[in-house]
């Protein structure tokens, strides 16, 4: 008995501290007075309302977006503590949109943190002091109080009124006219009170205090913008006194899918009065639903006494319904309508439903009875206007651009998303993982991880199963996921255990806890181990929930990934990281109107980390990137390979599960040299899951000596669908031609100009009948070079001193000193993201190395005349940077009497354990040469790891075309396996530059140090000339900033390369570029 007493005296002051607590700081309440969770439905009048699915139209829903009073403080103790109470002046408050991020609004700042948290890791409180230079430390708990009037619509009255909030974040209280209603925490699902006893006839006042952070914070540590506020909709919803509350939809099939059991179960919710309600059960195909409503699926008739205690079942079979998956996503829509004894329409329910069967066996994910492959992302709500405020329109978008992008599965990476998204999922045809609002990163992985901590595991299981069923019935939704980053523990398989009761019908995964899932899921393997994965014999699939990283000039190697997917069956596939970058606008400092895209960092938070937020297939506002056309490429469902081409036949794989590739038109084009000569229609009919043959029905072209020849293969859509237009490109494909071509002879011609040599100590200049080119002997390359009096390459002479002695720094090191033009070895580029790999990879050692400094020493310079009509100078260059890095360079100038130079240049870098980024030359042009023409691989950017979907072809793009829009800017605008390339001004005049083999070269207005250099594209230098880089080697783009490293046959070692090319002048009216690109 002491022993009890004892124990009672010890644990008394934890009760009472307990009980003393806010509720924002206390981890055991996570609401009061809150509705349980239930499915997505609004309520209307009528079943043409229903079928309409417009909210406005239905008398049983109020908006209450729109303006509201709004006052904002830094700390909760600075808040006012009556504004709810009757007769409290609000008038003076400010004004503020709901929905709304407050940070959006100029109230505090928006914070960009990955891992750490934003404050104090000591849950669940929230007000434990921080670092000084912490944001928090400034804004220690901003409190927005929240003010709205509203008259209650005449059609609610003797009915049950409830007020729903979609999202708010991160914890709120509520009053109604005065009353306090209740409370709520997490930030991505909906709060709904039944507020039938506080409100009254006529003008109500709704008042809503949110909390910037509470300990729900501690569970929404994700990888994102830390904002808050009302920032989803709310409105009030008039139902019955007695009403169906929720209804779950599902089907049971048999072996072929020709007969579903289709079984609807019922919650009530009211009063427990003696009383009889009629159910009517409506199952419309999309298509029909026009039709007139003569008799239902289903009915019943429903004792309220027991309806409110017991769900309601209705099962019925049906014949051949038409299945739901995201090649062919068939729609039906179930109407629920709820009558009285009279026959009135009480309240009628829509949901959109779709027949489809999710499981597991032999090792794959399986739809339908069809193994299928998940081609995903995964996706922020984020907009870069509104932040976590995200419309419908931008909602739209995004499922529009996954389809037209071959992607067919979205992560709703890290939390449930607004109940449209998944509507949009379902018509359209998007799997859908979706992911419960649980991440404690910051708290790590061991036994400090939140899911160890028995007083958190309420938290974790009511988010899980809120989030299960509020979207149960999307067809979209293949699978569910715990959360996030949260560690393992007891937490985690009590959700998983309750998850799996609730609903077996769907896989569960979870990265963290793979034990309590039902797949192996990973993040950022690299592609050897991943292989590996797919050759082990558990029975779990294997799926990658985050790869190929997608920060800044990335999603390298993606093909490689896809090839071990389509060789091992156990591998799944995987989710991109991530769809979009998370930039936000804000006004450039000190240009009023101009806005950039911030990151991280950029509004003074902290803690932060930076750029990390930009990781997105898309830019923050939606445009396309190459990455993405990479990735539609290497998703797309048709894969085509070389058949017997020289009799006309490819093979096509069909890589969906459900349609055959007669559903589109085929188109052929057979290009020469990139122009196409021939073109054409086809059809495949190529079953699912199968490869076929295909005679496109091109001939052999009468063949021209030097000329490459490539089939150029497409799949459109032969019909209008909801996402793009008749004739939209869903596949393609390049083959070369195995046509035996000749190679030409080069070009005869009678010599008639000697080449004028002279000689001085520092310079060499040899002039023909139209051209003049200066060497330095001290810079030991072209400075001058004017053809037709047209200035090719031009040099300040101030340049040649390669250490200005003002400010010891090298020739090109900044813009307000003169730079060399001719060509000189650079071993550097702007390292991307994935070259600092969480600064494990190569960049820093680049700029630790001072690459982008070399300082170039001429060892050797020799001149020697072949004949009158050709003069050879040899340069042996020993470039060095200021720490010690050195390059011997050799070229080799063969100059000729039509003002062609050809260039041969050896590298020979210094033996380095550390990767390269590239080896090659840098030079310049002058202003005003801006037009980009060439034979190779585009259009878009591309690297020797990121080319899949680059068509060699013959493009042309204006110099500042060829940048790219990275947030931070970094080496961009690359073309692999050029040909040939030129540069001109407006008239046609310039220089052609023609391989000897494949080119990779680039042209841009900024140096390779302005891109190091600029943290903004605003920062960026934009120079007059036209920079040109050509390189014989670079070092790939990899597939991960925190993640792997490019792959072994793309890696760049200190190992000696050559390069060779010629420099030949273009004459505006007389140079055809085609034809000289062929001449050796």
């Amino acid at each position: 008995m002491k022993r009890f007493v004892l124990l009672q005296l010890l644990l008394l002051p934890l009760l009472l501290m307990s009980q003393t607590r806010p509720e924002w700081e206390n981890e055991t309440i996570n609401y009061i007075n809150r509705e349980t969770a239930r499915n997505s439905w609004m309520p209307y009048a009528t079943t043409s309302q229903a079928l309409d699915d417009d909210w406005s139209r239905s008398p049983f829903y109020l908006n209450l977006n729109g303006t509201w009073k709004f006052n904002w403080v830094k700390h909760p103790d600075l808040r006012p503590r009556d504004f709810y109470k009757p007769g409290y002046d609000v008038s003076w408050w400010d004004k503020i949109e709901v929905p709304s991020c407050w940070q959006m609004k100029g109230y505090g700042i928006p914070i960009y943190t990955n891992v750490t948290f934003p404050h104090a890791a000591k849950p669940p409180y929230i007000m434990e002091p921080v670092p000084a230079d912490y944001t928090k430390h400034e804004y220690p708990n901003p409190v927005g109080s929240y003010v709205r009037e509203f008259v209650l619509p005449e059609g609610f009255n003797g009915r049950r009124t409830l007020l729903h909030f979609a999202g708010v974040e991160s914890a709120m209280y509520v009053w109604v006219n005065g009353v306090k209603v209740g409370y709520s925490e997490d930030s991505r699902l909906p709060a709904e009170f039944d507020i039938t006893q506080y409100v009254k006839t006529g003008t109500n006042t709704l008042a809503v205090e949110v909390y910037q952070w509470s300990d729900g914070s501690y569970l929404e540590d994700q990888d994102f913008w830390r904002m808050s506020g009302i920032y989803r909709d709310v409105y009030l919803l008039s139902v019955p006194e007695t009403y169906p509350r929720d209804f779950r939809i599902k089907a049971d099939f048999n072996s072929d899918f020709s007969l579903a059991e289709l079984s609807i179960d019922i919650s009530f919710k009211g009063a427990a009065a003696k009383g009889k309600l009629f159910m009517d059960v409506y199952l419309l195909p999309e298509g029909e639903e026009g039709i007139e409503l003569l008799n239902p699926l289903m009915s019943a008739v429903v004792d309220t006494r027991k309806a409110v205690n017991s769900p309601l079942t209705m099962k019925k079979f049906i014949r051949d319904p038409k299945m739901w998956s995201a090649e062919v996503p068939n729609i039906y829509k179930v109407l629920l309508v709820t009558r009285d004894a009279a026959g009135n329409e009480l309240l009628v329910q829509a949901c959109d439903f779709g027949f489809r069967k999710v499981e597991i066996k032999d090792q794959q994910l399986w739809l339908n009875g069809k193994s299928i492959k998940i081609k995903g992302v995964n996706r922020h709500d984020i907009d870069p206007y509104d932040g976590r405020t995200v419309s419908r329109a931008s909602m739209l978008r995004d499922v529009e651009m996954f389809k037209q992008f071959n992607i067919n599965t979205v992560r709703t990476s890290h939390y449930p998303n607004d109940p449209y998204f998944y509507k949009l999922c379902d018509r359209y045809g998007i799997y859908v993982i979706d992911e419960a609002n649980v991440e404690s990163h910051g708290m790590g992985y061991g036994d400090k991880s939140l899911g160890h901590v028995k007083s958190w595991q309420e938290a974790h299981v009511s988010r899980v199963m809120n989030m299960m069923e509020r979207d149960k019935n999307h067809p979209s939704i293949i699978m569910w996921s715990l959360g996030n980053e949260a560690g393992p523990g007891i937490n985690f398989e009590a959700a998983s255990a309750a998850l799996k009761k609730a609903d077996p019908s769907r896989p569960i995964h979870y990265e963290r806890y793979n034990e309590v899932a039902d797949v192996v899921s990973v993040m950022y393997p690299d592609v050897e181990w991943f292989t590996e994965q797919g050759k082990k014999d558990d029975p779990k699939p294997f799926f990658m929930c985050e790869y190929a990283h997608a920060m800044g000039n990335a999603v390298g190697n993606l093909k490689e990934y896809w090839e071990a997917i389509y060789t091992h069956p156990r591998l799944i596939g995987g989710c991109i990281w991530d769809w979009a970058d998370q930039g936000l606008y804000k006004e450039i400092p000190g240009k009023p109107g101009a806005y950039f895209l911030a990151y991280g960092g950029d509004f003074g938070d902290r803690p932060t980390d930076w750029n990390f937020c930009a990781n997105g297939l898309t830019t923050a506002d939606r445009k396309i990137t190459p990455k993405l056309e990479e990735v539609k490429r290497i998703y797309q469902n048709a894969w085509f390979e070389a058949g017997d081409l020289l009799n006309g036949e490819v093979l096509i794989t069909n890589r969906n599960a459900f349609i055959n590739l007669n559903n589109y038109r085929g188109v052929w084009e057979l290009s020469e040299d990139g122009v196409v000569i021939q073109s054409g229609y086809f059809t495949a009919d190529i079953k699912a899951g199968e490869t076929g043959k295909v005679l496109p029905g091109y001939s052999t072209p009468e063949l021209e000596p030097g000329r490459e020849y490539f089939l150029n293969l497409y799949l459109q859509l032969a019909k209008d669908e909801w996402w793009a237009p008749r004739g939209y490109t869903v596949a393609s494909s390049q083959l070369p031609l195995p046509y035996d071509v000749w190679q030409p002879e080069p070009s005869s011609f009678e010599h008639q100009f000697p080449l004028l040599v002279t000689e001085a100590a520092d310079a060499v200049n040899i002039s023909g009948s139209a051209f003049n080119v200066v060497f330095s002997r001290k810079a030991g390359t072209i400075t001058q070079w004017n053809h037709n009096g047209v200035p090719l390459i031009e040099t300040d002479l101030s340049a040649i001193h390669v250490i200005k002695p003002e400010t010891k720094l090298i020739h090109w090191d900044t813009v307000t000193q003169a730079r060399i033009s001719g060509p000189r070895t650079n071993v550097f580029r702007a390292p991307v993201d994935n070259d600092y790999i969480f600064g494990g990879g190569p960049g820093p050692i680049w700029q630790n190395m001072q690459l982008h400094t070399l300082i170039h020493s001429v060892t050797s310079f020799e001149i020697k005349k072949e004949s009158d009509f050709e003069v050879i100078i040899t340069v042996n260059i020993t470039s060095v940077s200021p720490v010690g890095f050195s390059v011997d360079s050799r070229y080799v100038y063969k100059v000729s009497e039509q003002g062609r130079i050809d260039v041969e240049l050896a590298i020979n870098p210094q033996k380095v354990e550390w990767q390269l980024s590239k080896l090659g030359l840098i030079m310049e042009m002058p202003e005003g040469f801006n037009k980009v023409t060439w034979l190779g691989a585009g259009p878009h950017e591309n690297y020797r790891d990121r080319k899949t979907s680059a068509m060699i072809g013959l493009y042309s793009k204006q110099v500042e075309e060829m940048t790219e829009e990275y947030i931070r800017p970094q080496d961009m605008g690359n073309r692999s396996d050029v040909r040939w390339f030129a540069i001109t001004d407006r008239k046609g005049d310039g220089i052609q530059f023609v391989g000897k083999g494949n080119l990779n070269f680039s042209a841009l207005h900024h140096l390779p140090i302005d891109l190091e250099k600029a943290n903004h594209p605003f920062e960026l230098v934009k120079h007059k000339e036209t920079i040109v880089t050509i390189d014989a080697e670079h070092l790939g783009l990899g597939g991960g900033s925190c993640g792997p490293g490019p792959m072994k046959q793309y890696s760049l070692h200190s190992d000696p390369v050559t390069l060779s090319f010629s420099m030949r002048p273009v004459v505006s009216g007389v140079t055809c570029l085609k034809e000289e690109g062929r001449n050796p």
